[in-house]
């Protein structure tokens, strides 16, 4: 029985170091060292070849700064002249070979500053220990690498559409519950935007193309405004810009020089009425931010009044 037993460790032991022994410490021509987790003996990059790369980078405090699945893998055109400009990470990419997966400590500077030309972010030090994983997942030719960049717009535009459609119900349902919430009786149009008029005249309504003179306060849904025509209001809010002239502004409206909330919503609008216009990310600036002040995917309220149409 014991003799089974030791048997037992011996192969696990054997196992074990197999596995330890798999990771090889490595160093390029230029001198930097990594560990090169794992090979499949792939091809080589030849120079003008397109490499693909899977990318993480992770931080001292673990936490992930990049991941390639979130992001998108990183294209390298071989070409040693460049890449050997760029850095030790790409240093060590350039001399992978197809299906080389590869670990290595560089710093926060060497990654981004010299490797991708980017500032280190205020909160990291250019001196902190980055923890680089990289791995060599397609080797492609020009032609194929215009394939591959196709599929991937193709495949970013589907995300969109999608992330879109999702983020549109959401909205909704937020103006909605704000709507209940606050006792606040509104028309919705056919594109997700809610309106309610406070004052109603009978004057002219804006075409498209008619520039027309607004005056407007802009909200976020919690109630922080982040921009005014009014200085009074401004001031209040402690967005006051001295060197902007406050008043009513002139825009053409309904051609695409404002968000799409604003060209719907003021053409509802007769000249000399004032209205709330919740407007829903999709219609405002969407996924992305816009400044300090409005986070991505912000549903906004603006109260509105239309001065006048010119």
């Amino acid at each position: 029985m014991n003799n089974y037993k030791n048997l037992a460790i011996a192969l696990i032991s054997i196992m074990l170091l197999g596995a330890c022994n798999s990771e090889k410490k490595e160093k390029t021509a230029d001198g930097v060292e990594y560990v090169l987790v794992e090979s499949e003996n792939g091809a080589n990059f030849e120079e003008g070849d397109f490499a693909i790369f899977s990318l993480k980078l992770v931080d001292s405090k673990d936490s992930v700064l990049l991941d390639s699945e979130e992001v998108g893998e990183l294209p390298v055109q071989i070409n040693d002249s460049i890449l050997s400009k760029r850095g030790p990470l790409f240093s060590i990419l350039k001399e992978l070979q197809l299906g080389d997966s590869i670990k290595t400590k560089l710093t926060a500077s060497q990654v981004l500053t010299e490797g991708f030309n980017q500032p280190v972010a205020e909160d990291k030090e250019a001196g902190e220990n980055l923890t680089v994983y990289a791995k060599a997942i397609q080797k492609l030719d020009t032609a194929g690498f215009m394939e591959w960049q196709q599929q991937k717009r193709a495949e970013a535009m589907e995300k969109m559409k999608e992330d879109a459609e999702k983020q549109k119900g959401i909205d909704d349902q937020l103006i909605k519950d704000f709507l209940s919430k606050n006792g606040i009786e509104a028309e919705r149009t056919e594109s997700g935007l809610y309106y309610m008029i406070t004052e109603e005249t009978s004057g002219e309504k804006p075409a498209p193309g008619d520039t027309v003179s607004v005056n407007y306060v802009g909200k976020l849904m919690d109630g922080t405004v982040f921009d005014t025509s009014f200085e009074d209001i401004a001031k209040e809010a402690d967005i006051y810009n001295p060197e902007r002239e406050y008043g009513p502004i002139e825009i053409p409206i309904g051609k695409g020089r404002v968000i799409r909330g604003w060209d719907e919503g003021i053409m509802l609008l007769n000249e000399g009425s004032e209205a709330t216009l919740f407007i829903p990310s999709g219609l405002a600036y969407g996924s992305r931010a816009a400044g300090a002040k409005i986070p991505a995917n912000s549903s906004l309220v603006f109260d509105v009044e239309l001065v006048e149409v010119k």
